[in-house]
């Protein structure tokens, strides 16, 4: 079924986009998970628009932004019960270029989702499956291969977002009615979701997670070494160095 008005003025703040725009870049996500010479060239876009200082560091900020498409999904799934359509082959990257730090939105040729119809256990499998071992997956091993870069610091940077979204909403009031799911869902990505439904031998949301104490990251983004660019609050770096003092 297609997404109503109302689901898709939701997911915009995960900067999702129904609309075709006035776009200097759109690249379709297919062409970066299965073509090196069109990813590639997608890094070097990166890389001259944020000032990295190397294609791991573009990389990195790549990965950064393409994350905010786990919590839309997510948000679609624990929120509405529904799975987002999620094929590579129909989500569009569109950045304007005007007024931020080379930030895509995404568009979807004809948004929709999938009620929750079976057992919703397995049911919820699949929507994991989708976005990351079909999307984050295949896109970080290509990474790896063109840049050196760690998936680690990869990984993190969608665990991380996913770790944050799951605490906003449960503080959400509006979200209250499905509080208990948004635990529950939070809970199995976390702790009982196999490496499989993420496209690896183990869990990455649950390397990374240190508990509701905080969300101190393990990895740097390599934010830092993009031009203008800081510490996160959340970087080893920075907690290095307040011990250090």
């Amino acid at each position: 079924m297609r997404l109503s008005e109302e689901e898709v003025k939701a997911l915009e703040t995960y900067r999702f986009s129904s609309e075709a725009a006035d776009v200097s870049s759109s690249m379709l996500l297919a062409w970066l998970l299965n073509d090196d010479g069109q990813l590639a060239k997608y890094v070097a876009h990166v890389h001259a628009e944020m000032g990295a200082a190397n294609d791991a560091v573009a990389a990195s900020m790549l990965v950064k932004r393409l994350s905010f498409l786990a919590p839309m999904a997510l948000y679609a799934m624990s929120v509405w019960n529904k799975r987002l359509v999620l094929d590579p082959e129909r989500i569009w990257l569109d950045t304007d270029g005007e007024g931020e730090m080379w930030m895509p939105r995404f568009r979807l040729a004809s948004p929709e989702a999938e009620m929750c119809g079976i057992e919703r256990s397995r049911w919820r499998e699949q929507a994991v499956r989708d976005v990351f071992a079909g999307l984050f997956a295949p896109l970080i091993a290509r990474l790896r291969r063109l840049t050196r870069v760690s998936p680690l610091v990869l990984w993190e940077n969608v665990a991380i977002y996913v770790y944050w979204v799951y605490e906003r909403w449960l503080e959400d009031e509006s979200l209250a009615p499905v509080a208990d799911r948004l635990r529950d869902d939070f809970y199995f990505l976390v702790y009982d979701a196999d490496g499989r439904l993420f496209g690896q031998k183990d869990n990455p949301l649950r390397r990374f997670w240190k508990g509701a104490s905080g969300m101190q990251r393990t990895t740097c983004c390599l934010y830092v070494k993009t031009n203008g660019g800081t510490c996160c609050q959340t970087c080893p770096i920075r907690a290095r160095q307040r011990q250090t003092g």
